[in-house]
């Protein structure tokens, strides 16, 4: 019965996470290369203030699962996901905002409780048994692609402090899930924060966008557990696919950050450093290799940066970024 329950929920939570992000879908899977155009940084007034997760000092005691149930029947039912998904593929500058706006407003009350969620402590998710979810988590990865396009829209009308903190309550929600009780948790948390790095990615690339190298840098790492307890109910198969899948999120968050550090870098001295020590930034080891990701600086404008493949894992498993300096 064990086994029964644990297959189908990672059947299940398998699905969840491969369908996260459309644009890595659609991605071929001998090529992992993220090409990105990083913009400089803007100088903007209260830019150092900007964070996605709380201080522990903002922290309440309060539980957040109550607010997130809210918050999911608080939505539209009427509302089309494949349109929003649509939307998620198309750059902020070409969102059709007089259709986006009104769908926007349906997530409003919803957003204020998210927000307060976000500033709990914990989360105390419910167990749920086969094919009798008390609170259906697929809910959660709905909620994420409002996040998204919420702050894509906030990121085309310039509000760079509303973009972040939206992005923040999605990723606030990914570390609750890395939480719960089980590993259909853990991997609904990884669905939610490929989508919302993906986007961070996208605001990286925005005229204008202040850094997010202090706020990507508090995050905590590994965001998620890859030893979780409730992995050892699975076969040795099954649980190394999990492992990969929770290990491949908690690298993208270290690699993120280097991007981040490298643009912040970039808006200072107007080319890419030499090589890493450049930084003297105290950047986090790659957790494959144990060492700094690799950096090669092909000009001054243009610079790889990549991690190999994990162990037992595939090209989806690598790290590499080409970046370019836009304008």
């Amino acid at each position: 019965m064990r086994m029964s329950r644990m297959s189908w929920m990672l059947a299940w939570a398998m699905s969840i996470v491969a369908c996260a992000s459309v644009e890595a879908a659609a991605q071929k899977q001998e090529d992992a290369t993220k090409k990105l155009a990083l913009r400089p940084a803007g100088q903007v007034a209260g830019a150092a203030e900007l964070q996605l997760l709380p201080k522990p000092q903002e922290l309440t005691d309060a539980d957040a699962f109550p607010l997130y149930a809210r918050a999911v029947e608080s939505l539209s039912k009427d509302l089309d996901w494949g349109k929003i998904k649509s939307w998620r593929q198309m750059p902020a500058s070409q969102l059709p905002k007089d259709d986006v706006a009104p769908v926007l407003r349906q997530l409003d009350a919803s957003m204020l409780l998210l927000e307060q969620a976000a500033r709990c402590k914990r989360c105390d998710w419910p167990l749920s048994v086969e094919g009798d979810a008390s609170f259906d988590l697929n809910a959660c990865r709905n909620l994420v692609f409002l996040f998204a396009l919420k702050a894509r829209s906030q990121l085309a009308g310039g509000d760079h402090a509303s973009c972040v903190r939206t992005l923040g309550t999605g990723l606030a929600l990914a570390r609750h899930l890395s939480a719960g009780p089980s590993a259909i948790h853990l991997l609904v948390g990884v669905a939610v924060s490929a989508v919302i790095y993906d986007e961070i990615e996208r605001y990286m690339q925005q005229p204008g966008a202040p850094s997010l190298e202090a706020a990507i840098r508090t995050i905590p790492k590994p965001l998620f557990d890859e030893k979780h307890s409730d992995l050892f109910g699975m076969d040795e198969a099954g649980r190394t696919k999990v492992q990969l899948l929770l290990m491949r999120a908690n690298r993208h968050v270290i690699a993120l950050q280097y991007v981040e550090t490298l643009r912040l870098y970039v808006t200072k001295a107007g080319k890419w450093p030499q090589t890493l020590d450049d930084l003297k930034a105290g950047l986090p080891n790659d957790p494959v290799t144990g060492k700094p990701f690799s950096y090669k600086r092909f000009s001054d404008t243009q610079v790889i940066l990549e991690g190999p493949q994990a162990k037992d894992g595939n090209a989806r498993d690598t790290i590499r970024y080409e970046l370019t300096i836009g304008k």
